[in-house]
């Protein structure tokens, strides 16, 4: 078609009152992620919460995703989920292939012991936040430590992965501000298999997100075969409403830092991409996560599995890790010396 033409009929079309479109542009990012595989690494061993949430997304986030990629699993346990989000960082592509789900401490744990990790949560962009965990100390029934006042009476043996998790996190601090006498046997590669050790006796309890015992051992709630010692977050769990928070029981001096970990939880299931990846695939991603966590049949599953939702978006996310930068120095030096960094 000459250009003389095409000029001509458009304008017969127009004035025959008949609408003309161009054509239309095609959608690069649709284009890219066409016949792509992007990678979901999970910073944990099969099995445990982390494991479960990104399994969750993974079902359901590709069809909402331009282009609609397949998706593959990759679990990298190591270092407390250090591996994971150092592999994220430095080696993983850049261009949009790959989606990671950090331990929720790592922007915390950046802060406190930048010396001990390679990456920047500042300079990688979130694609949102699945949901705010309360993270409790469970021992199991059978053992003779009853309530917090027992642990700070006798020893109580914890398994724990490393000191960049969870399980070490909050067990650590009840240690520094109220007393207790937390040991943790480190180098467990995740939650399901401090569970096994629970139930072997190698160990009493270990620390680690509430929601993960009814996801992953729904029977041991039901039958209370575990007891809740102590929870750390911002508010009580609705379903420990008389078990204490950490921040309830220190000392008034002790709040602020008790405060400042506390806080990690309410991004505990945040999702992220390498730096650097191009800012359209950027935003395709993050309107795929939200159109994910608004989808009835993602919202249904999640109620099947027993999961907890409190969805924010990458941009609140993003403000958070901003704000957590601003913690006083002195709160700082307080948190890395009571985690013993």
């Amino acid at each position: 078609m000459t250009a003389r033409f095409q000029i001509a009929l458009v304008a017969s079309m127009l004035a025959a009152g008949v609408a003309y479109s161009a054509p239309a542009k095609a959608d690069a990012v649709a284009d890219f992620y066409k016949d792509k595989q992007v990678r979901f690494i999970v910073p944990t061993e099969t099995g445990g919460g982390y494991d479960l949430y990104m399994r969750t997304l993974v079902q359901y986030m590709p069809s909402h995703m331009p282009g609609h990629p397949t998706a593959v699993i990759v679990n990298m346990a190591g270092a407390g989920g250090v591996k994971a989000t150092n592999y994220a960082y430095n080696a993983a592509a850049r261009d949009g292939t790959v989606v990671f789900m950090p331990f929720f401490n790592h922007p915390l744990f950046q802060l406190i012991k930048p010396e001990g990790i390679r990456f920047d949560v500042r300079k990688m962009p979130w694609l949102g936040n699945m949901a705010e965990l309360n993270s409790v100390v469970a021992v199991m029934a059978t053992s003779p430590i009853k309530t917090i006042e027992d642990a700070k009476k006798h020893e109580v043996i914890l398994a724990a992965s490393a000191k960049g998790s969870e399980t070490y996190f909050y067990p650590q601090l009840a240690n520094a501000l109220l007393g207790t006498r937390f040991k943790m046997v480190m180098g467990y590669p995740g939650t399901a298999a401090m569970s096994v050790a629970m139930e072997r006796g190698e160990v009493q309890g270990r620390g680690g997100a509430w929601e993960t015992w009814p996801a992953t051992r729904p029977e041991w709630v039901k039958e209370g075969k575990i007891r809740v010692l102590i929870q750390a977050g911002l508010r009580r769990d609705p379903d420990l409403k008389d078990v204490p928070l950490i921040t309830e029981l220190a000392a008034d001096a002790d709040k602020p830092l008790a405060r400042l970990i506390s806080s990690a939880v309410v991004t505990a299931r945040m999702v992220g991409m390498p730096p650097a990846v191009p800012e359209d695939r950027v935003k395709a991603l993050r309107q795929a996560f939200d159109a994910t966590m608004k989808d009835p049949a993602f919202q249904a599953d999640a109620k099947r599995r027993k999961m907890t939702l409190q969805v924010m978006t990458g941009e609140q996310v993003e403000a958070l890790i901003a704000d957590l930068f601003k913690t006083p120095p002195d709160v700082v030096a307080r948190a890395k010396k009571t985690l013993g960094y």
